[in-house]
C-alpha cells in the first residue's frame, strides 16, 4: 500500500511540507466565497432599497375638510380633503355623504397622485334616489386605497362631520 493513501494526522506544517499546494489552494477558495458572499450582500442591499419603500408606503396624512358645497338643487355634494401619501403611489378615494334630515344619500370617487406632500383631494359625490340635500350637518365618510405598480399598498378609512353650504 502507498504511503500518501494511509489515514495519518499531519500538522499544518507537515501538510504544507508534504502538499505544497494544498494551502494556496485553500485560501483561494476562502477567497472567492468571500467575494461571493460581498456580493450577494451588495445584491440584497439594492434590494432592499427598491423594496423597503413599498414595506413602508402608507397614507400619512388625511382628513375631510369640515365644510362641503351642495350644488345642483341639492343632488351633487363636492367634498373635499388632504392627503400625504407615499410618492409615486396613486390613491383611489371614495366618498360617501349622508344627511339624516333629509335622507340623502350621495356617493363618489377620484384618484390622487401621490406626491409625498400634502396635496388637496376633491370627489363630486352625486345623489343616490330622490332624496337631495339641503344646507346643514351631514356626515362624510372616505376611503382611500393606495396603490404603487398595481399592488394595494395601504387602506384607510375615516368620517367627519360637515357641514353642507349653498355655492
Amino acid at each position: 500500500m502507498n504511503e500518501k493513501s494511509l489515514p495519518t494526522t499531519h500538522s499544518g506544517a507537515q501538510l504544507r511540507h508534504r502538499y505544497p499546494s494544498a494551502l494556496p489552494l485553500f485560501v483561494q477558495q476562502v477567497k472567492n466565497h468571500r467575494r461571493r458572499l460581498v456580493s450577494s450582500a451588495i445584491v440584497l442591499t439594492l434590494a432592499a432599497l427598491f423594496v423597503a419603500p413599498l414595506a413602508f408606503a402608507r397614507i400619512m396624512r388625511n382628513t375631510i375638510d369640515p365644510v362641503a358645497v351642495v350644488t345642483d338643487n341639492g343632488r351633487l355634494v363636492i367634498a373635499t380633503g388632504p392627503i400625504s401619501c407615499t410618492r409615486g403611489e396613486q390613491a383611489f378615494l371614495h366618498v360617501t355623504v349622508t344627511q339624516r334630515a333629509t335622507g340623502a344619500l350621495a356617493e363618489g370617487s377620484s384618484r390622487v397622485v401621490c406626491t409625498g406632500n400634502d396635496q388637496q383631494w376633491q370627489v363630486h359625490a352625486a345623489t343616490q334616489g330622490q332624496a337631495t340635500f339641503g344646507e346643514g350637518p351631514a356626515i362624510a365618510v372616505a376611503i382611500a386605497r393606495t396603490a404603487f405598480r398595481g399592488e394595494i399598498t395601504d387602506a384607510h378609512q375615516w368620517l367627519v362631520d360637515v357641514t353642507l353650504v349653498g355655492e
